[in-house]
């Protein structure tokens, strides 16, 4: 494979389907969410670096049709969750203001810790293992891991901050909708054709952003209700799933 091949097959694995989703859900959550435009038009060199690390984030979630899952896993990137928590937590940092408040920081480890329990009660860090695993208690982890992932991404996201661009605020609440949605998939999900699944995330991540932007006005803006509301997500999440191992 020449140069320019292999940079062709890089950019389709990175923006086809997550790359793809992601924008395109993006853009009905700043519509759905009603995000307000940023204070100061254009892009920082540091947004733009976020805005790639949640990209490269979408494409590595084990969507339906994902050509990622076909790579070689000797490296551990295609497939690997950790790979896509570092990604989406390099994305926070660099797309958001530097300030971590306490509630941010529970935010911030409901949304990551019960996903590494899961990893490890599945002795892998292969992403379509983890979401694979059977059992009820398992299913009902993930479903408990996804809810404290979407109940931190508002807070992470920074959704009122106006001195990020909108664009990216909509990116940061998509793309851990996308990884809650694979969560909460049934099994088969992978199986299913391409525009089914494109039609669920498109329309499945708006509704949550609208949702979840409704209750953020109804707290005022106050981050506190929703980290205590992801942490005894996070909490069940990992009591389930240490109690499936037994």
């Amino acid at each position: 494979m020449d140069a320019l091949s292999l940079f062709a097959a890089v950019v389709a694995v990175a923006l086809f389907p997550g790359g793809l989703y992601a924008c395109a859900a993006a853009g009905g959550v700043a519509w759905t969410a009603r995000l307000q435009r940023a204070a100061q038009p254009g892009w920082t060199p540091a947004a733009l670096s976020a805005a790639a690390l949640l990209l490269f984030a979408a494409a590595l979630v084990p969507l339906p049709q994902n050509p990622a899952a076909q790579l070689p896993t000797g490296g551990g990137a295609p497939a690997n969750l950790l790979a896509v928590l570092l990604l989406l937590a390099a994305g926070v940092a660099a797309g958001t203001a530097p300030l971590w408040p306490r509630a941010r920081l529970v935010a911030a480890a409901a949304a990551g810790v019960p996903l590494l329990a899961l990893a490890a009660q599945a002795a892998t860090l292969s992403f379509p293992v983890v979401v694979g695993l059977p059992g009820g208690r398992l299913a009902a982890g993930r479903a408990l891991a996804a809810a404290a992932l979407l109940l931190a991404a508002p807070v992470l996201a920074r959704c009122e901050d106006a001195a990020t661009p909108r664009a990216m605020r909509a990116l940061l609440l998509a793309v851990p909708a996308l990884v809650a949605a694979v969560l909460l998939a049934p099994p088969g999900w992978s199986n299913i054709p391409a525009a089914a699944a494109a039609a669920l995330a498109l329309t499945g991540v708006p509704l949550y952003a609208g949702v979840a932007m409704a209750l953020r006005r109804v707290t005022r803006g106050r981050d506190t209700p929703f980290a205590v509301a992801a942490s005894a997500a996070a909490i069940a999440s990992i009591v389930v799933t240490v109690l499936a191992s037994r």
